[in-house]
């Protein structure tokens, strides 16, 4: 119940600053790991808010090399693994407090060695730079959201 409070009070402010954002598309950088998920999920964002995203896609090592460098402006990051979220972090690139865990779950093959491999975390995070904040993390907060939920799950990741 509180997270959907949350996500209210998060669309009623994005409302309300509509009216003075720029017409900047929000723009995610993420791997290519969260294509099919985030390629379902951002429609539906778009259509609750009014806001469009651009997403970049490629390997998070490349991204994160473009986010350090000052290139292309990203206001969110969506990497396959923490070590590239970590690079930012140490460069002061993330604002850590706005971040959310993803937990990729393991593939449902049979393991070689009868070991069932353990899931892993990664996260994604707005970045210290980003002109579109409130949009970013309003984003943050949609993937709580049910729809949400139900596409990373039946792409492999759970929102924890």
């Amino acid at each position: 119940m509180k997270n959907r409070s949350v996500l209210v009070a998060a669309m009623a402010l994005l409302a309300a600053s509509a009216l003075c954002a720029s017409a900047q598309a929000l723009a995610i950088f993420a791997d290519q790991a969260f294509q099919p998920a985030l390629q379902e999920i951002t429609p539906l964002f778009t259509e609750q808010t009014g806001f469009e995203v651009e997403l970049s896609l490629g390997r998070s090592t490349i991204l994160a090399e473009r986010i350090i460098r000052g290139g292309i402006p990203a206001d969110l990051f969506f990497p396959a693994s923490e070590e590239s979220m970590q690079q930012l972090v140490e460069k002061g690139l993330v604002d850590v407090s706005l971040k959310r865990n993803i937990l990729v779950m393991p593939s449902t093959e049979p393991p070689e060695e009868g070991i069932p491999p353990e899931p892993k975390y990664t996260s994604a995070a707005v970045l210290s730079s980003a002109t579109n904040r409130l949009q970013a993390m309003a984003f943050l907060e949609f993937l709580v959201s049910e729809p949400a939920r139900a596409v990373f799950a039946r792409q492999g990741f759970a929102l924890p």
